[in-house]
Protein backbone atom coordinates (compact mmCIF):
# COMPACT_ATOMS: atom_id res chain seq x y z
CA UNK A 1 0.00 0.00 0.00
CA UNK A 2 1.51 3.73 -1.03
CA UNK A 3 1.67 6.07 2.00
CA UNK A 4 -1.37 7.94 2.20
CA UNK A 5 0.32 11.23 2.96
CA UNK A 6 0.97 12.71 -0.42
CA UNK A 7 2.96 16.17 1.28
CA UNK A 8 3.09 18.07 4.60
CA UNK A 9 2.87 21.52 5.14
CA UNK A 10 4.23 23.49 8.22
CA UNK A 11 1.17 25.13 8.42
CA UNK A 12 -2.42 25.74 7.42
CA UNK A 13 -1.62 29.32 5.68
CA UNK A 14 1.62 27.74 3.92
CA UNK A 15 -1.22 24.77 2.91
CA UNK A 16 -3.36 27.40 1.32
CA UNK A 17 -0.74 29.63 0.04
CA UNK A 18 0.51 26.58 -2.18
CA UNK A 19 -2.70 26.60 -4.20
CA UNK A 20 -5.42 29.47 -5.34
CA UNK A 21 -7.89 27.15 -5.64
CA UNK A 22 -7.55 26.17 -1.64
CA UNK A 23 -8.42 29.49 -0.72
CA UNK A 24 -11.61 30.29 -2.16
CA UNK A 25 -12.97 27.06 -2.06
CA UNK A 26 -15.69 25.90 0.57
CA UNK A 27 -14.35 22.85 2.67
CA UNK A 28 -16.61 19.76 4.22
CA UNK A 29 -15.30 19.12 7.93
CA UNK A 30 -14.94 15.26 8.03
CA UNK A 31 -13.80 14.85 11.85
CA UNK A 32 -12.74 17.65 14.48
CA UNK A 33 -10.83 14.93 16.78
CA UNK A 34 -9.12 11.77 15.17
CA UNK A 35 -6.70 10.29 17.51
CA UNK A 36 -3.95 7.86 16.44
CA UNK A 37 -2.76 5.33 18.51
CA UNK A 38 0.08 7.37 19.73
CA UNK A 39 -1.43 10.28 20.99
CA UNK A 40 -1.67 12.78 18.33
CA UNK A 41 -4.76 14.40 16.95
CA UNK A 42 -5.97 15.78 14.10
CA UNK A 43 -9.09 17.66 12.29
CA UNK A 44 -10.02 16.36 8.64
CA UNK A 45 -11.35 18.44 5.92
CA UNK A 46 -11.72 18.12 2.18
CA UNK A 47 -11.36 20.98 -0.04
CA UNK A 48 -14.33 20.96 -2.61
CA UNK A 49 -12.67 22.50 -5.65
CA UNK A 50 -9.87 20.47 -5.10
CA UNK A 51 -10.89 17.60 -3.87
CA UNK A 52 -8.27 16.64 -1.41
CA UNK A 53 -8.50 15.39 2.16
CA UNK A 54 -6.50 17.04 4.47
CA UNK A 55 -5.51 16.99 8.39
CA UNK A 56 -4.55 19.60 10.53
CA UNK A 57 -2.59 18.35 13.29
CA UNK A 58 -3.86 20.21 16.67
CA UNK A 59 -0.96 21.81 17.99
CA UNK A 60 -0.19 20.62 21.54
CA UNK A 61 2.82 22.33 22.31
CA UNK A 62 5.06 19.58 20.60
CA UNK A 63 6.83 19.81 17.43
CA UNK A 64 5.00 19.62 14.33
CA UNK A 65 2.20 21.15 16.30
CA UNK A 66 -0.23 22.85 13.63
CA UNK A 67 1.36 21.22 10.56
CA UNK A 68 -1.48 20.33 7.69
CA UNK A 69 -1.00 16.49 6.08
CA UNK A 70 -1.97 16.58 2.38
CA UNK A 71 -3.50 12.84 1.85
CA UNK A 72 -2.55 11.17 -1.55
CA UNK A 73 -6.01 10.47 -2.59
CA UNK A 74 -8.54 12.87 -4.65
CA UNK A 75 -12.17 12.40 -4.78
CA UNK A 76 -15.31 13.93 -5.21
CA UNK A 77 -18.04 14.41 -2.63
CA UNK A 78 -19.72 11.40 -3.64
CA UNK A 79 -16.52 8.91 -2.78
CA UNK A 80 -16.07 11.07 -0.09
CA UNK A 81 -18.98 9.92 1.79
CA UNK A 82 -18.87 5.93 0.48
CA UNK A 83 -15.61 5.71 1.74
CA UNK A 84 -15.97 7.67 5.28
CA UNK A 85 -19.26 6.04 5.28
CA UNK A 86 -20.05 5.79 9.59
CA UNK A 87 -17.09 8.11 10.09
CA UNK A 88 -19.19 9.96 13.16
CA UNK A 89 -19.34 7.06 15.48
CA UNK A 90 -15.40 6.31 15.00
CA UNK A 91 -14.11 9.44 15.13
CA UNK A 92 -12.76 10.67 18.85
CA UNK A 93 -11.73 7.12 19.77
CA UNK A 94 -8.33 5.58 20.26
CA UNK A 95 -7.55 4.29 16.64
CA UNK A 96 -9.36 6.11 14.93
CA UNK A 97 -7.06 8.17 12.68
CA UNK A 98 -5.40 4.72 11.68
CA UNK A 99 -9.20 3.79 10.77
CA UNK A 100 -9.76 6.99 8.10
CA UNK A 101 -6.20 6.03 6.97
CA UNK A 102 -7.34 2.65 5.83
CA UNK A 103 -10.97 3.59 4.61
CA UNK A 104 -8.75 6.08 2.27
CA UNK A 105 -6.48 2.91 1.03
CA UNK A 106 -6.88 0.97 -2.12
CA UNK A 107 -9.93 -0.55 -0.36
CA UNK A 108 -13.36 -0.63 -2.29
CA UNK A 109 -15.18 2.73 -1.13
CA UNK A 110 -18.44 0.23 -0.75
CA UNK A 111 -16.49 -2.19 1.80
CA UNK A 112 -17.75 -1.99 5.03
CA UNK A 113 -15.90 -0.14 7.97
CA UNK A 114 -13.63 -1.99 10.40
CA UNK A 115 -15.61 -1.58 13.71
CA UNK A 116 -13.14 0.16 16.27
CA UNK A 117 -12.23 -1.44 19.44
CA UNK A 118 -13.89 -0.26 22.21
CA UNK A 119 -12.64 2.77 23.82
CA UNK A 120 -13.85 5.47 25.67
CA UNK A 121 -16.23 8.27 23.81
CA UNK A 122 -15.05 11.76 23.38
CA UNK A 123 -17.63 14.98 23.73
CA UNK A 124 -17.40 16.44 20.24
CA UNK A 125 -18.16 20.30 19.74
CA UNK A 126 -20.32 19.35 16.83
CA UNK A 127 -21.79 15.86 15.62
CA UNK A 128 -22.11 16.11 11.29
CA UNK A 129 -20.99 18.10 8.62
CA UNK A 130 -19.85 22.05 9.35
CA UNK A 131 -19.47 23.87 5.97
CA UNK A 132 -16.59 26.70 6.56
CA UNK A 133 -15.17 29.44 3.63
CA UNK A 134 -11.83 29.23 3.38
CA UNK A 135 -8.70 29.34 5.96
CA UNK A 136 -10.36 31.84 7.93
CA UNK A 137 -12.90 29.60 9.29
CA UNK A 138 -16.17 31.19 8.88
CA UNK A 139 -19.30 29.32 9.38
CA UNK A 140 -21.05 29.41 5.83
Amino acid sequence: MQDPIARTYLSLGAFYASDPARRSSRERDVGLFWRSRQGTTFRAAWVRDTGELYLFQHALGGPGGGSVHLLARTMDEHELGQRLAGWEEVCGREGSLEWLLARLSDAPPDSEPTPPTPARRFRRERRGVRRIGGPAGAAA
